[in-house]
């Protein structure tokens, strides 16, 4: 959910008019070279680099994840009136990230962000106050959602106007409001043939309501000669959405059992005139009256035949199963085609999660392109049909509206929590476990453990498998409750006996090295198949790796490479899985930290030509970090890296080679690779030096070396950077790595101040 919010706001920011180097690296998402290039611009007071910058501090693309950063750069830019960073920064104050939670300073960046034309920050504004002076600000510049608003809610002689302009940008439901004004003479005269041509429209493109009441007119000749034919049309493609009304008509002229409608007259009777699915419900009570001689007699025959009715009008949900199972390849293979196909049929017939699916895969272009006229159309249904239902407490309708607010359609986390906690408290495990989730990551809300832990006990209690995993990952971590691995023991198994792939993987894990439980690799290895049989590439690579290096099993080459095989035949970028696989290792992420395993996925990977696993691999020898240090493999890496254009590798050479650190003193090679950077680079060489320097100075991803980090700063530093000047003159003021020399720590502050960096004036 995090990284939603920046998604939105690049697609928000207009780079048309910003084209240098910081933008061309930033739009190619070369993060390496465009973190340094916005670094040195932002400095400089660009605006736009400003939030370049904040993005990859927030994403960690090109510069590890800080929110601290990212909320700085953010402040820069919203300070100098960019409206998206103004609109990023209220909702960072918001929900919280980076930062304490602040609902005044969030509002006061949302009203800057709205009053600098930001359309989504208006909108959300006009939720709070002032409703029609925003939602007119938005509507005005196209917002399609704020100019429907303003059709429904806004002043009824300007309904037209609004309603036709979002017509315009194809919404269904404007037609459907078109079609009112002019039926009832809403601020125009009375025009039952315009009304009929726009409850057509509407009906024509799946709105329910609008078919509905095209229906009824065909029925009673409103408006329009007296059609039966076209009435039972309109009704049953009404009643396949659930509108009783429309089924009740239907019932009747079909001649349907007295029973069922019956049952329907009695739910019209409670005046209930919202989409219900009623004729389903009706037929399986009369099932159940039948099958158990409640206030009948036993008729089985009857019971059957009921029961078989039902099945047929739970049509929507066994499309929408189908198209699950070919979006998940839940137990087939991944078809998004089909999928798309059979989510559609599930939408058309009236189901609310169908649509939130379409709403998503035309969003993120899952499998599809990305077409977000599509998915506004889709998040857009989901949300009308859910909004009446989840009023009268519905709570698949509460939870599928939470969904809708929480970023699928509408970005609106406060009321995300109220639904969620609305339909949690009726006892729907999947919002049960969703508002832990809200609440122990603190998405939209302040984090709140104990509320996180109320509400994921409460899922555990049905048996949910996925809130039983989480349960079991928060005791291994000790996150809001004291860290005990042998509960996590205990939870991970309630969840992987329940076939939970993720649950598997873990406690495999915890059996190879005996974290809660003692040793036990047999049981090892049967998780990590029944894991990899679910399709989990990590349980996959690791039985490649017990088969091949003989952990825990006789070693068989043969099984190692079928394992091998079934992550490369699935997975383009095999190499990326297996360079994550290894970082975690290598750094302790929910598994216990082990070197060796770690060498061996760097080195699967780097073979494949992964350059970040060969740099790091190249990093290893050249330090001697987690193996002996071999400064000829680390020379042999660092230049497959550098031939391929990486600046930092070729640095590395170049220093290799002036200094003869592993290899003999050549300083024509040294001038080469040096000159390969400074060719490429130009003026950022030395940001990229002193970019270099931070590393080694700081231990970021590579062992402390302060004299590398002395070299890399000198060589910026003469070049003229300030920021290194600075860094040199603290080395040489404190003694960091070298020997005090108070005279050349002088010189580099003099040269720093000299640059405008301020600490070097006071120091």
């Amino acid at each position: 959910m995090k990284k939603v919010l920046f998604v939105v706001l690049t697609a928000l920011l207009s780079t048309t008019a910003y084209a240098n180097n910081c933008a061309t690296y930033f739009e190619q998402k070369a993060f390496d070279q465009a973190f340094i290039a916005c670094n040195t611009e932002a400095e400089q007071g660009d605006k736009n680099a400003q939030f370049n910058l904040a993005f990859m501090y927030y994403n960690g693309d090109g510069v590890e994840e800080n929110t601290e950063k990212a909320l700085y750069w953010l402040t820069q830019a919203a300070e100098q009136g960019v409206s998206v960073a103004q609109y990023g920064l209220s909702r960072m104050y918001e929900e919280g990230e980076g930062v304490e939670v602040d609902k005044e300073q969030a509002l006061y960046w949302l009203t800057q962000a709205a009053e600098a034309g930001s359309v989504q920050a208006q909108y959300d504004l006009s939720e709070r106050f002032e409703r029609e002076k925003w939602l007119t600000k938005a509507a005005e510049q196209g917002f399609v959602v704020a100019q429907y608003d303003l059709g429904q809610y806004g002043n009824k002689e300007k309904a037209l106007y609004w309603y036709t302009k979002a017509e315009q940008q194809g919404l269904i439901s404007a037609q459907y409001g078109l079609a009112n004004i002019y039926n009832y003479g809403l601020g125009v005269e009375v025009n039952q043939e315009k009304a009929v041509y726009w409850y057509t429209k509407a009906a024509e493109q799946g709105d329910g309501w609008a078919q509905l009441e095209l229906a009824k007119r065909y029925d009673k000749g409103d408006g329009v000669e007296v059609n039966k034919e076209k009435a039972v049309y309109w009704y049953t493609k009404a009643a396949k959405k659930g509108f009783v009304k429309a089924q009740y008509y239907l019932a009747v002229l079909n001649n349907e059992g007295d029973d069922v409608i019956a049952e329907l007259r009695e739910r019209l009777g409670r005046k209930i005139t919202e989409p219900e699915y009623g004729i389903d419900q009706a037929q399986y009570r009369l099932a159940e009256l039948y099958d158990k001689g409640d206030g009948l007699e036993v008729n089985k025959d009857k019971t059957v035949y009921w029961l078989s009715n039902a099945m047929k009008k739970k049509l929507s949900q066994t499309q929408y199963r189908l198209a699950k199972m070919y979006d998940k390849g839940d137990e087939i293979e991944v078809d998004k085609e089909k999928a798309l196909f059979w989510y559609k049929k599930a939408a058309d017939n009236g189901n609310t999660n169908a649509m939130l699916s379409l709403g998503f895969m035309y969003y993120k272009g899952d499998g599809i392109e990305v077409n977000s006229e599509l998915a506004e159309k889709y998040y857009h249904q989901a949300f009308i049909a859910c909004s009446t239902e989840a009023e009268k407490g519905d709570r698949e309708a509460q939870y599928n509206l939470a969904l809708t607010y929480d970023g699928q359609g509408v970005d609106n986390k406060e009321k995300a929590l109220y639904w969620y906690t609305k339909a949690a408290e009726q006892g729907l495990v999947n919002a049960q476990y969703d508002l832990a989730l809200t609440y122990n990551e603190g998405y939209g809300v302040g984090i709140d453990k104990d509320k996180a832990l109320y509400w994921l006990t409460k899922a555990v209690e049905q048996g949910f498998d996925l809130a039983e995993n989480y349960l079991g990952f928060l005791y291994y971590r000790g996150d809001g409750v004291e860290k005990n691995k042998e509960k996590a023991v205990y939870w991970y198994t309630k969840a992987a006996e329940q076939g939970d792939g993720w649950a598997q993987l873990e406690l495999a894990h915890m059996y190879e090295v005996g974290e809660g439980v003692e040793v036990d690799k047999e049981k090892a290895l049967d998780l990590y198949t029944q894991a990899a049989e679910q399709g989990y590439f990590y349980a996959r690579l690791e039985l490649a790796y017990m088969y091949d290096q003989g952990d825990g099993v006789e070693v068989n080459k043969e099984k190692a490479a079928y394992w091998y095989s079934q992550v490369q035949d699935v997975v383009e970028e095999v190499a990326y899985i297996e360079y994550g696989l290894a970082s975690m290792y290598d750094k302790g992420e929910n598994v216990v930290i082990n070197k060796e395993k770690a060498l061996y996925w760097y080195t699967k990977a780097a073979e494949e030509g992964y350059i970040p696993a060969q740099l790091t691999l190249a990093h290893m020898y050249d330090q001697g970090q987690g193996v002996e240090v071999d400064k000829e493999k680390a020379l042999d890496l660092y230049t497959q890296v550098a031939e391929r254009g990486y600046f930092s590798a070729q640095l590395e050479l170049a220093y290799m080679y002036d200094q003869g650190d592993g290899v003999e003193v050549n300083n024509e090679i040294a001038a080469y690779w040096y000159s390969e950077v400074k060719k490429a680079v130009e003026e950022e060489l030395a940001d990229r030096e002193y970019y270099l320097a931070r590393k080694y100075a700081l231990g970021d991803e590579v062992k402390v070396d302060k004299r590398k980090a002395l070299y890399w700063y000198t060589k910026a530093a003469e070049q003229g950077h300030g920021d290194a000047q600075y860094d040199l003159a603290l080395m040489y003021d404190k003694g960091d790595g070298i020997a005090v020399d108070k005279e050349k720590a002088l010189y580099w502050y003099k040269q720093a101040a000299d640059q405008g960096v301020t600490e070097a004036r006071l120091d």
